[in-house]
């Protein structure tokens, strides 16, 4: 059986390397496993990155100069942190930016110690005609202290809800780190990226892209 390609548009390696642990371990609704019918190829391009609380309307600018770009449909991913007590959005697509800034000290001055927060990621694929959006969320709060060696953005700020109690009070960061559970573990169980891209191959499946995609 043929996979399907996918273009991700992503000069992150640390959105590269969680993608090829979720392709080899993570299960679509049938039972199969991504890799049995979808291969990633990853294309690092500098995408301007647009200013934008709303993940979904900074995401849907970000792919629609990917595909001017790329002349292929293809995704790009952004995740950013929602506080919920300051409504839908904020800081979103600010989120990055902020901690570009602020470093360690982004919990200080944003008055987020302890506080409670979703994790949200949004999946945007152009076909060269559309855009559409997939949105995947995990529920969780900020620690009261940056924890963790995994320095990919707030990974090592932001404290999951795990059903399961296996990761309970521990950052992103701390769980990658973990040998008892590690970056499958967060891949697998808890990650936001994955529940949203998820979502886009269960569309895409059904979808069938048209010839261009090949």
């Amino acid at each position: 059986m043929s996979k399907m390609r996918i273009v991700y548009v992503t000069s992150s390696a640390y959105k590269a390397e969680e993608n090829r642990v979720f392709t080899e371990h993570c299960l679509l609704k049938d039972g199969n496993k991504v890799a049995d019918h979808f291969h990633f190829e990853i294309r690092s391009l500098p995408i301007k990155e647009f200013l934008e609380a709303d993940l979904r309307v900074m995401v849907q600018a970000e792919v629609v100069e990917a595909y001017s770009q790329t002349k292929v449909p293809c995704i790009v991913e952004h995740a950013g942190l929602i506080f919920p007590d300051l409504g839908d959005n904020y800081p979103g697509g600010l989120t990055k930016p902020m901690w570009n800034t602020l470093g360690d000290k982004f919990l200080a001055e944003t008055s987020s110690s302890g506080r409670r927060a979703v994790a949200r990621a949004v999946v945007a694929y152009c076909d060269g005609m559309s855009v559409t959006t997939f949105v995947g969320e995990t529920q969780g709060q900020l620690a009261k202290t940056p924890k963790g060696d995994r320095k990919f953005y707030w990974d090592t700020v932001f404290e999951p809800d795990d059903a399961s109690g296996m990761s309970k009070g521990k950052t992103y960061a701390e769980i990658v780190s973990d040998p008892a559970l590690g970056l499958s573990y967060k891949v697998k169980e808890l990650s936001q990226s994955t529940k949203a891209m998820l979502g886009f191959l269960e569309f895409i499946r059904v979808a069938r892209p048209p010839s261009l995609w090949e």
